[in-house]
């Protein structure tokens, strides 16, 4: 089943309706239908081009968490993430006949061209992860507070970089890929990204040092 972040940063089930709305671009009538793992998206594809649309539905249910997962960590917000997440597998869908080689990053292209383009039209200045807020046993109020304070700044840091460096610190140091896996994923080079979130980085901490030097 389909699941998402909530606002707690705790992951529960996509609700029978929000998975409907990724949905009704194919007219499916359900809307949690089982992924066969071993079915190949090709395989998938070639049904939905000959007309078998419902069929969709099982790549939304395939891809539908990280996608989200990524796009949440790049605008810092669950709703915008939903909406270019809902977009995105509507324009999949559209140009379905269009992929060339692997569903999973050709779709993801997608969804971080989305992510940016938002990015360009709206400058924010927090950058919420939805982490849990709960103090900690462990700590002092004080200790709690300087915590938090730390948090946002970096949060801040992170959503004045460049769209690009963003991503890329994003999938290397909040997702955990790989660089060969974000190659893949951006049609770029290792070397390229290396080098992005090298800069980032670089960026992230002379912006905090401007705080906390």
């Amino acid at each position: 089943m389909a699941t998402r972040l909530t606002e707690n940063g705790k992951s529960a089930p996509l609700s029978r309706a929000r998975l409907l709305r990724y949905s009704i671009v194919v007219r499916t009538t359900e809307p949690e239908l089982l992924v066969d793992q071993d079915d190949s998206d090709q395989r998938i594809i070639q049904r939905v081009l000959a007309g078998d649309r419902d069929d969709f539905t099982m790549l939304i249910t395939r891809y539908s968490d990280p996608l989200y997962r990524h796009a949440l960590c790049m605008t810092g917000s669950p709703d915008v993430a939903e909406d270019i997440l809902q977009l995105s597998f509507i324009k999949a869908y559209q140009h379905l006949a269009e992929v060339r080689g692997r569903f999973d990053a050709w779709v993801f292209r997608i969804v971080a061209n989305g992510c940016k383009d938002w990015l360009k039209n709206i400058r924010r200045s927090h950058l919420s992860y939805d982490e849990d807020d709960q103090p900690s046993g462990y700590a002092t109020p004080e200790e709690e507070l300087d915590r938090t304070e730390l948090r946002s700044d970096l949060d801040v840091a992170l959503s004045s970089l460049p769209a690009s460096l963003r991503e890329a610190f994003v999938m290397k140091h909040v997702e955990g890929r790989s660089y060969e896996e974000m190659a893949d994923l951006l049609g770029t080079t290792v070397g390229a990204l290396k080098m992005r979130v090298h800069r980032a980085r670089e960026a992230l901490q002379a912006l905090l040092e401007e705080k906390y030097a």
